[in-house]
């Protein structure tokens, strides 16, 4: 996956853009049974703000020279990498199906309130193919607001965005938090991008999902602790989703690997026969050796526990 993901950022960056078509649609967002769903509109805009919007996606894909895989742990991008996800894994999907099948000169917003409740926009980028890029950008609470640094001023003008030097009702930001190209996101902004595509949620359902398979295996003594202290805590929930996808705790030769470093390196954690005893004394400590985040230092001869446990990779580069 690195490899293909590598490859797609090449094949965007080496696309000319300067002549596509840009438009501008928002993303609403509501709930039914629990579950986000999303309506697109188009904003129709002037010819002075495409050209400013076209820079913006264009000059965030020519500064973006490093990709690593997106993962629930890992931090936030540094300032010329992207993080990488499928599309599909996110509810970004959903949104780019819906958006496929809109006419950005027919589906558009009705009234300004269309604007003050939604959630995100996305800046649309096409060629004679169709789609090619989108950037997309979570709106703060309420983005009705005064002048800022790094926010382009517009005005609803008759039923269009309008670029302006004064007087703003409406600020769309310089920055986008993600852009989308041939089925990846490529991720600026992880916690705009959590926030924006609702990962917590997903988060919560892996967590569930993880507790149901602990118990079936019989590893944990007093799960009530673990369940409790997670709740919906996004730091312990980004653990709960780490620990599920590298699925150690599956592994009864890492497990026991686990129990006798624990009493050699008197590590403190109890064992009931093969059963981890999670008390609220051991629990983070149960988690980061779940997340194998502790470490050995063969240069100090210590143990760490470390934030990322990424594999060094030199290719990482394009």
């Amino acid at each position: 996956m690195p490899n293909r993901q590598r490859q797609t950022l090449r094949q965007l960056k080496d696309l000319d853009l300067r002549g596509a078509n840009v438009t501008l649609a928002v993303v609403k967002e509501y709930k039914r049974d629990r579950v986000s769903q999303y309506t697109v509109k188009y904003v129709p805009i002037d010819q002075r703000l495409e050209t400013r919007l076209r820079n913006i996606v264009v000059n965030h894909i020519n500064n973006s020279n490093t990709v690593e895989e997106y993962t629930y742990d890992c931090p936030e991008p540094e300032e010329d990498q992207v993080r990488a996800i499928s599309y599909e894994e996110t509810d970004f999907y959903r949104i780019f199906e819906q958006l496929e099948d809109l006419n950005p000169e027919e589906d558009i917003i009705e009234d300004v309130e269309e604007l003050v409740k939604s959630k995100a926009y996305m800046i649309i980028l096409r060629n004679a193919e169709g789609i090619q890029v989108v950037g997309f950008k979570t709106l703060p609470e309420n983005w009705r607001m005064k002048r800022n640094k790094g926010l382009i001023p517009l005005l609803y003008n008759e039923n269009r965005f309008e670029d302006l030097e004064q007087d703003n009702v409406f600020s769309i930001s310089s920055i986008v938090d993600l852009f989308y190209f041939n089925e990846f996101l490529f991720i600026l902004s992880k916690k705009d991008f959590e926030r924006g595509l609702n990962f917590r949620e997903g988060m919560i359902n892996n967590a569930n999902e993880l507790y149901q398979e602990v118990t079936q295996l019989n590893i944990f003594v007093n799960m009530e602790i673990l369940t409790d202290r997670v709740g919906n805590n996004q730091r312990y929930l980004r653990k709960i989703a780490t620990i599920r996808n590298l699925g150690h705790y599956r592994n009864p030769v890492y497990l026991q690997r686990l129990q006798q470093l624990s009493v050699a390196k008197g590590w403190n954690i109890q064992f009931e026969e093969e059963q981890i005893v999670i008390t609220d004394e051991t629990l983070d400590d149960i988690l980061t050796l779940l997340q194998n985040k502790r470490l050995h230092s063969e240069l100090t001869e210590e143990d760490f526990d470390v934030e990322s446990t990424k594999p060094v990779n030199p290719n990482a580069n394009l």
